[in-house]
């Protein structure tokens, strides 16, 4: 299903690029403006009673901003109510704000993870993507500027200390969450896990699983304009988040990134930087030892790298 799904989604966005009216819709223009019309201000807060598990308190939330986007997201803390260091992940679509819940140990730390700001069908057949292209487009956009609203009220509550803020970009996290830190300030160090730039050429490269490779890189160029990928390929912000630090974790046999698009994220980011390759393949929530160790090597190198951390303040 998923390979018919991939392709119906390929064919139905050349359709689209090759349209008139599609056309005229793709403008390169500067999206820092856009994004910070679409953050707006905290217009209303939903929470969740909250339980207890595993020894923190989990709380859904659900922040809604004054231009209508919303961030829904799973917050998981210490029983204690001392301010602790914030952890923001955005990972998958697929997994979204439950990512929280394959940390089992915080280690002291308020984790938070958030939830894509879309709505629709996540799996689609055939030309149905035409009818949430738009959707899927506007949500994309809506991304870094959901990340920033989720601050807006995460740094406000008691609980948190303001001072350390990591923003962990999870494979299709990665992106996102690069951008978010280019234009926010408060995210004091960036965690790019198994993600890489060169938003085309990943494109491309797992269009091949269900078409001709001769026409995978035409795919992965029609689907990388119609997205917005052109704006949001985080080499292009990367040297923003300087001197913020900016570490890289890859997977040696990575199946969904080739090496080069990840080499190309490393070599655009300024220093601070760190890159480290583990043993593996791609990660993914059906892969939980490789879940297990990429969440205990990031809060173990947290803790290492807290006290050399540059902090907005500073």
């Amino acid at each position: 299903m998923r390979r018919s799904v991939r392709l119906g989604g390929m064919v139905a966005i050349g359709m689209m690029l090759l349209g008139a009216t599609t056309l005229g819709a793709l403008r390169l223009d500067d999206p820092v403006p856009g994004f910070a019309a679409r953050r707006g201000e905290v217009a209303s807060v939903t929470r969740d009673e909250a339980t207890v598990e595993e020894g923190h308190r989990i709380e859904a939330v659900t922040v809604r901003s004054t231009s209508g986007v919303t961030v829904p997201m799973l917050v998981k803390r210490p029983l204690a109510d001392s301010a602790a260091p914030l952890v923001l992940i955005l990972g998958g679509h697929a997994t979204g704000r439950d990512a929280a819940r394959l940390i089992p140990d915080t280690r002291g730390r308020v984790v938070v993870a958030l939830s894509y700001p879309y709505t629709g069908p996540h799996r689609m057949k055939g030309l149905e993507i035409l009818k949430w292209a738009p959707d899927i487009r506007q949500a994309l956009h809506d991304t870094p500027p959901a990340i920033q609203l989720a601050l807006d009220w995460l740094l406000q509550q008691p609980w948190v200390n303001a001072r350390e803020v990591h923003g962990v970009g999870a494979s299709l996290g990665t992106p996102f969450m690069t951008v978010a830190a280019a234009l926010d300030p408060r995210i004091t160090h960036v965690w790019s896990v198994h993600g890489a730039g060169r938003t085309r050429d990943l494109l491309a490269h797992n269009a091949q699983e269900s078409m001709p490779a001769l026409f995978a890189p035409l795919a992965g160029t029609l689907a990388d304009v119609i997205v917005g990928g052109p704006y949001l390929t985080p080499e292009k912000w990367v040297q923003r988040v300087a001197p913020r630090p900016y570490t890289m974790l890859n997977a040696t046999e990575d199946e969904r990134l080739p090496r080069p698009a990840i080499e190309a994220l490393y070599a655009a980011a300024s220093e601070p930087k760190a890159i480290v390759w583990f043993p593996g393949k791609h990660v993914q929530p059906n892969r939980p030892e490789i879940v297990r160790a990429l969440v205990t090597t990031v809060l173990t190198r947290m803790e290492k790298d807290t006290g050399r951390m540059t902090t907005a303040d500073d």
